[in-house]
């Protein structure tokens, strides 16, 4: 709560105020309510102002207090006068974005947003079904190239050109685009793995166009445009893989990323000091090293059924905005800002099948006949106590979302979306 007299807590709490909405409104699952956060930022633009008018004033006043390291007051009133000037120029570029502000509040009031439609997936599948004559579950390819996870799937034909639809996903930073245009032959059905194999040969020449602006500022490569600048560059640090992926497709397709029913759930969420010490190991020893601290954070089932009963739950990837970095290594993903100083850690899990459609497998004719605990007995209650040892030592009892360093009686769950 404000103290309204306590600038240095009041100023530590309106910035781990403003962490939180920065998180939290990466997802709004009514955009309607975007208009109430419109009002309350505008009203903390206006504070804001006036706190740069105020700290300025207050270097003004006091310059006769100020002197530098060195003891000199004539050194030290000029920074004061200095900074004072700079907080007036801030305050001015700062009325220029409360009026931008203020503009767009206004134009989202015109707004009226509908209810989202409610998407009935079962008839979708059957229609995909029906067009690709097969299986719609199995229609999407996915393969991964450096750093990009490329997917394909075919998409109606326009005429007698067969087309596949595509998905180019950053996983380094989240960042994603998809497409129709893929044309990749006439009359007779074109393979998805020569599909992936094409759309690698065109990124590799918006790398290579990107490259090439690099090396010739104010130039115009003939491919630039092919695809977003964020894409051209994302293709240039991975020019190797798509390389290779171009000239012998692809060679380990990803089935896990094109399976349905895969999702993500959340393990832990660090921000503040506690993610500070995992963003620097990230700096120090990479992505992976953060991963294999934070899975002590995972408890397995009990985990898993703390994010479903908390809907820390998430279809397709792992939250994450679009200055967030993301690494995947092999069920888990993290992902980690700097500037936000928060650090995530997710496991992937499938969704169970549904008990209604469940077919037991038929008994056998005739029953052998045993003395004793069958192997698959003896290896369940072997990794049972396996799995009792591995919660003893973990701490089982304990709040699955805390740190190692602190208690539970102490603990507090992040935001996470």
């Amino acid at each position: 709560m404000p103290t309204f007299h306590d600038p240095l807590a009041d100023a530590a709490e309106a910035s781990e105020a403003l962490r939180g909405l920065a998180h939290a409104s990466r997802v709004f699952d009514d955009p309607a309510d975007t208009y109430t956060v419109f009002g309350d930022l505008l009203a903390g633009v206006r504070s804001l102002r006036q706190v740069l008018d105020q700290l300025a004033n207050t270097h003004l006043n006091a310059r006769d207090r100020a002197s530098d390291d060195d003891g000199n007051p004539a050194a030290g009133a000029a920074s004061a006068l200095a900074a004072a000037d700079e907080l007036h120029q801030a305050g001015t570029l700062l009325d220029q974005a409360y009026d931008r502000l203020d503009t767009a509040f206004s134009h989202s009031g015109r707004i009226a947003w509908h209810p989202e439609p409610v998407l009935d997936r079962d008839a979708a599948r059957e229609r995909l079904a029906a067009r690709l004559d097969g299986d719609p579950t199995t229609a999407t390819t996915t393969v991964k190239a450096g750093t990009l996870t490329l997917a394909v799937w075919p998409d109606t034909p326009v005429a007698e050109h067969q087309r596949y639809a595509y998905r180019i996903t950053d996983t380094t930073t989240g960042q994603a685009v998809e497409g129709r245009d893929l044309f990749t032959g006439a009359g007779t059905a074109v393979e998805p793995d020569r599909a992936l194999r094409d759309l690698a040969t065109f990124l590799s020449a918006a790398g290579e166009a990107r490259q090439y602006a690099l090396d010739h500022p104010g130039s115009n490569p003939e491919n630039e445009g092919l695809f977003p600048a964020w894409v051209g560059e994302a293709a240039r640090t991975n020019t190797d893989a798509l390389a290779e992926l171009s000239e012998h497709g692809p060679t380990n397709p990803d089935p896990e990323a094109a399976h349905l029913g895969r999702r993500w759930l959340s393990v832990v969420f660090l921000q503040g000091e506690e993610a500070d010490a995992l963003l620097d190991l990230i700096d120090r020893d990479g992505a992976d090293a953060a991963i294999e601290h934070l899975k002590g954070w995972d408890y397995g089932d009990e985990t898993t059924d703390a994010a479903l009963e908390n809907g820390y739950v998430y279809d397709d990837q792992p939250p994450a905005s679009g200055t967030d970095r993301t690494l995947t290594s092999s069920e888990y993903a993290v992902t980690y800002n700097h500037a936000l100083a928060h650090v995530g850690l997710y496991r992937q899990f499938d969704t169970p099948p549904d008990p209604a459609l469940r077919v037991d497998p038929p008994a056998p004719e005739t029953a052998s006949i045993s003395t004793g605990p069958s192997p698959r007995a003896q290896q369940a209650a072997s990794d049972r106590e396996g799995h009792e040892a591995r919660r003893a030592a973990l701490g089982a009892d304990r709040d699955w979302f805390t740190t190692p360093s602190r208690s539970s009686a102490d603990s507090g769950r992040g935001l996470s979306l």
